[in-house]
C-alpha cells in the first residue's frame, strides 16, 4: 500500500472516530525486515494495513495492542533472540536484536459520557469539547436530545437509564459523569457504574445527597471501597452555582487527573527513548 492509500483510508477511520493505533519502528538491530520509519495502522476491529515487515513480529505488534489499547504514546520493545538473552517482550524469533516499536492513539482515548443532558450537562459537554474529550451526551428524554446544540457533544442519545451497558464503553479510558434530572435516576445509573471499569465515576450533587445515594447502595451489597471509587460531590470546590461554573469546576478536576496521567506517561516513554 502507497502513502497516499494509506493515508486516504487512515482519515477515514479517523473522521468516524474509530479506535485505531499507528505502530511505528524507531530502532531494529539484527536480521530482522522490520527497518526504521516502517508503519502500520492497527484499528480495533477492521483489518490493519501498512507495514512492519509481516511474519510474527508484526502479529504480535498488532495482538499486543489490541489487548492493551493503550490510551496514550507508548514504547514496545520486542526480543528478536529465542534463547531470551535480551530484555524486552518474548518472540519465537531467530533473527537476534530487538525492535523498538513506537504506538500512539490516533483518536481521543479521553470519551467522556455525560449522563444527563440538562443545563449542567450541556455546559460540561462544550467545555470537554474544547478540552479534548470525545463526549457523549445521554438523557431518557427525547425532546431534550432532539434540540440539544451541536457545539455540547460529538454524540448525542436517547436511552432510559436502564441498561447503560448497552451504549458506555466501559474501559480504563472511559470518563463518567452523573448529572440527572432526579435522585432515584442518579442512584440508578451509579449503581450500573461502579463495578464496570472506568478511568473517572463523578455525580453531581450536595454531600447530604451523595451520602443519602451511598447508605442506599450499602443496603444494596455495595462495599465503601465500590463507592469510594466515585467522586461526589463531584468537581474540585470553588463555590460554583451556575451551570457554567458547575462545569468549570468538573473541568478543573478532570484535566488535573489527566495532566498527572499524562506527565507519567511521557516521562515513561521518554526513559525508553533514551535507552
Amino acid at each position: 500500500m502507497d502513502n497516499l492509500a494509506y493515508f486516504e483510508k487512515l482519515l477515514i477511520l479517523l473522521q468516524e472516530h474509530s479506535p485505531v493505533w499507528q505502530a511505528n519502528i524507531i530502532e531494529s538491530d539484527g536480521s530482522t525486515p522490520a527497518k526504521t520509519g516502517m508503519k502500520l495502522a492497527i484499528p480495533l476491529k477492521e483489518e490493519p494495513f501498512g507495514n512492519l515487515g509481516g511474519g510474527e513480529l508484526e502479529h504480535t505488534v498488532i495482538e499486543k495492542i489490541r489487548n492493551d489499547k493503550p490510551g496514550k504514546a507508548t514504547i514496545y520493545i520486542f526480543n528478536l533472540s529465542a534463547d531470551g538473552s535480551k530484555s524486552g517482550i518474548e518472540t519465537s524469533m531467530l533473527c537476534g536484536g530487538y525492535v523498538k516499536v513506537y504506538v500512539e492513539p490516533l483518536f481521543s482515548p479521553d470519551k467522556l459520557y455525560i449522563i444527563g443532558a440538562g443545563h449542567c450537562g450541556k455546559a460540561l459537554g462544550k467545555l470537554a469539547c474544547l478540552c479534548g474529550f470525545y463526549v457523549v451526551l445521554i438523557d431518557n428524554r427525547k425532546e431534550i436530545i432532539d434540540n440539544l446544540p451541536e457545539d455540547c457533544c460529538h454524540r448525542a442519545i436517547y436511552h432510559d437509564y436502564a441498561n447503560l451497558a448497552e451504549i458506555i464503553d466501559f474501559n480504563p479510558n472511559t470518563w463518567i459523569v452523573i448529572m440527572t434530572h432526579g435522585h432515584l435516576h442518579d442512584k440508578e445509573v451509579l449503581e450500573q457504574c461502579l463495578r464496570k471499569p472506568f478511568r473517572y465515576l463523578g455525580m453531581i450533587g450536595s454531600k447530604t445527597k451523595a451520602a443519602a445515594t451511598f447508605t442506599k447502595l450499602k443496603e444494596k451489597g455495595f462495599t465503601p471501597e465500590e463507592l469510594a471509587k466515585c467522586h461526589s460531590p463531584v468537581g474540585l470546590p470553588i463555590g460554583s452555582n451556575t451551570p457554567y461554573e458547575i462545569a468549570v469546576s468538573i473541568m478543573a478536576e478532570l484535566i488535573s487527573l489527566r495532566n498527572l496521567q499524562d506527565k507519567e506517561e511521557k516521562s515513561f516513554v521518554h526513559k525508553e527513548i533514551k535507552r
